[in-house]
C-alpha cells in the first residue's frame, strides 16, 4: 500500500505524509547522507529475524502555499 496525505498549515507548518506498507526488506538500501555511509545492514540487523516486510511513514514540512505561489510568479 502507498498512501499520500497533505495537511494544511495551522499552528504548525503544512506537511505531507507518505505511508508505505509491506515493503520488502530484501531490497532495502539506507544511506546516511551526512556521512555517505550505507547503514542498510545496521538497520536490518535491528529488525526481528522473522520480519520480511516493513512499513514506513515519512513526513515532510512544506512551504506555505502563499510562499510557493509568489515564488512561481517571479
Amino acid at each position: 500500500m502507498f498512501k499520500v496525505k497533505e495537511t494544511e498549515a495551522k499552528t504548525t507548518p503544512r506537511k505531507k505524509n507518505l505511508e508505505l506498507k509491506n515493503i520488502s526488506v530484501k531490497d532495502l538500501k539506507i544511506v546516511d547522507t551526512d556521512t555517505g555511509e550505507d547503514i542498510t545492514e545496521q538497520v536490518i540487523a535491528e529488525i526481528p529475524k522473522d520480519v520480511d516486510t516493513v512499513d514506513f511513514k515519512l513526513t515532510f514540512e512544506l512551504p506555505d502555499k502563499e510562499t510557493v505561489e509568489s515564488t512561481e510568479d517571479e
